[in-house]
């Protein structure tokens, strides 16, 4: 029987039907992946009945009561849940457990990927990537990001559809740079700059000289060295700030920085990096714990095993894809 992690992790079809359906709904999917999930949904008359039943009870349960929490948090072991041998029933569980969580936030997985917009630069989840242009200016491309280029001879046009990316421009007056995202636009003048679009904002920051930002039909405002602005799809465009260069830039050293932030607001910055979902089990005080450090984006192992020495969690994690995080009722020492 193909399990889909390639390991022989509990050899029945319930439970391999429950990991194949957690690889294929949190994605990434390789080709050979889905090769082998084929072949194995066409191995014996069972495989597709079990399939349907997982994804029957990943729709039948839309959220966790805190009962069912703590039902989970007596399923594991004391010590730490990545290195539990706990019995083959726990982890039927635990997999059945972790699919109706995650029903909760995947919804919008397979639109994400249908709307994915086709730049001519991408980056995958987890990946950067530097691009050098005809004119001689570089980006650096952050993970999961995609952009357009239009060089000519009368002018330099880019859109950034997706992610986020770091422009050192070539100096050239007769063909201004120009970078689009959403209803802005930004000039380069003769400078360096950051641009980062999130669903529900972008942020302009500048390390070198200075832009001009137009959004739609409002008056151009200049952002200068060691500045920041904000705008929303909406047409709201925020006041030019002083920025943090350090924290906004350390993506390029591979580092994600945080100092008090909360909780929810860091694992979402984490997601960016890594494939698969970051679940949390319906816990509201949660959302009142706070994140300081500096973490390396290429070693998030190391990130949550922080986390959970430091703050009242437990972390499990699901066929190397899915991380579901809740109360801890163990006081740390």
């Amino acid at each position: 029987m193909t399990h889909p992690m390639g390991t022989p992790e509990p050899n029945t079809v319930a439970s391999t039907a429950s990991a194949w359906l957690v690889l294929m709904q949190t994605g990434p999917v390789t080709d050979d992946e889905r090769q082998r999930f084929a072949e194995w949904l066409s191995a014996d008359p069972t495989h597709p009945a079990a399939y349907r039943e997982a994804e029957r009870f990943w729709r039948a349960l839309d959220g966790l009561s805190p009962d069912d929490i703590r039902e989970l948090e007596r399923s594991l072991p004391q010590e730490s849940a990545r290195e539990s041998t706990q019995p083959l029933q726990s982890w039927r569980r635990l997999t059945a457990m972790a699919a109706c969580v995650l029903l909760v936030t995947g919804a919008g997985l397979w639109l994400a990927l249908v709307l994915w917009p086709l730049g001519g630069y991408r980056t995958a989840v987890g990946e950067q990537r530097t691009l050098t242009l005809p004119d001689g200016s570089t980006i650096q491309l952050n993970t999961d990001t995609s952009l357009s280029a239009v060089i000519t001879d009368r002018e330099r046009r880019l859109t950034l559809h997706r992610g986020e990316a770091f422009f050192a421009v070539a100096p050239d007056q007769a063909r201004p740079f120009e970078v689009t995202v959403g209803q802005g636009t930004i000039r380069a003048l003769g400078t360096a700059f950051n641009v980062r679009t999130d669903r529900d904002r972008t942020t302009v920051t500048v390390s070198e000289h200075s832009v001009r930002i137009r959004l739609g039909h409002e008056p151009s405002i200049d952002v200068q060295a060691g500045e920041q602005l904000r705008y929303q799809p909406s047409g709201w465009l925020g006041a030019v700030e002083r920025a943090d260069l350090n924290r906004a830039l350390a993506w390029q050293q591979h580092r994600l920085m945080f100092e008090n932030q909360p909780l929810p607001e860091v694992l979402d910055e984490v997601a960016r990096y890594r494939s698969g979902r970051l679940v949390f089990l319906r816990d509201q005080s949660l959302n009142t714990l706070l994140v300081t450090g500096s973490f390396d984006t290429e070693r998030l192992d190391h990130f949550f095993s922080a986390l959970e020495e430091s703050l009242p969690i437990r972390i499990v994690t699901i066929a190397d894809r899915v991380i579901l995080l809740y109360r801890s009722r163990i006081a740390k020492s």
